[in-house]
């Protein structure tokens, strides 16, 4: 059965899954980097090997191979069967208002991690952007369920990831349509930014926690929804 899954979603010892003032030197806002420590020497990551993503420090790459272990297995597990992305225009970039120009391709450069159809919600119409590698760019402005139904049509037999941002995550929670979240709670206080729960009753809406395994650098959590 097809599902909607979320990985690897970065959350603060506080709550917050991005920090403040989100800009293109802090997409995931000031401090928020520190959310996905636990992946960057991943194998998983290593693999992906580019030093534009959410300026990631110099030092985290070069490493021979990757690590192994408990974060990679999360980490590779994440891109298992997935047949269509959903994302906010903030995880696609750091642009606001009305595209202007077709600059921005991304954070990933020509050749993106995804590998399939990418469906960007957006208050502002945008033609397809078709890259490298078989990834094709949606803008969507017709609201998260538009986006769903044309995800899950394009992932056909396989599952729809949602990759964030928060409020892209918090509206997919919130209208009961994620069916497994996979969060990655790290020793990071933001004390400010973007609050991942904030007025959610999880529980009210179906949602219980199924698995809980730590590793060295973060604690990963696993929510289901019943």
């Amino acid at each position: 059965m097809q599902k909607v899954r979320v990985h690897c979603f970065g959350i603060s010892l506080d709550g917050y899954s991005a920090g403040p003032n989100q800009s293109l030197d802090h997409p995931l806002g000031v401090g928020g980097t520190g959310l996905m420590e636990w992946f960057f020497p991943t194998r998983t990551f290593q693999k992906m090997h580019n030093r534009e993503l959410m300026n990631a420090p110099e030092q985290i790459f070069g490493q021979e191979g990757g690590e192994n272990g408990v974060d990679d297995d999360f980490a590779a597990r994440s891109f298992e069967k997935i047949g269509a992305w959903i994302m906010g225009r903030n995880m696609f970039g750091p642009v606001r208002g009305p595209w202007t120009n077709d600059d921005w391709k991304g954070w990933w450069g020509d050749n993106p991690v995804y590998h399939c159809d990418v469906f960007v919600l957006t208050h502002h119409v945008r033609a397809p952007l078709t890259m490298d590698g078989g990834t094709t760019f949606h803008f969507v402005t017709e609201g998260i369920q538009t986006a769903l139904q044309r995800a899950r049509a394009a992932a056909r037999e396989k599952d729809v990831r949602v990759g964030g941002g928060v409020a892209t995550v918090r509206a997919y929670l919130q209208a009961g349509l994620v069916d497994e979240l996979h969060l990655a709670q790290s020793p990071v206080l933001l004390g400010s930014g973007e609050s991942l729960f904030q007025g959610l009753d999880l529980p009210s809406l179906g949602y219980r926690c199924i698995e809980r395994v730590p590793s060295a650098k973060t604690t990963h959590l696993v929510l289901a929804r019943s």
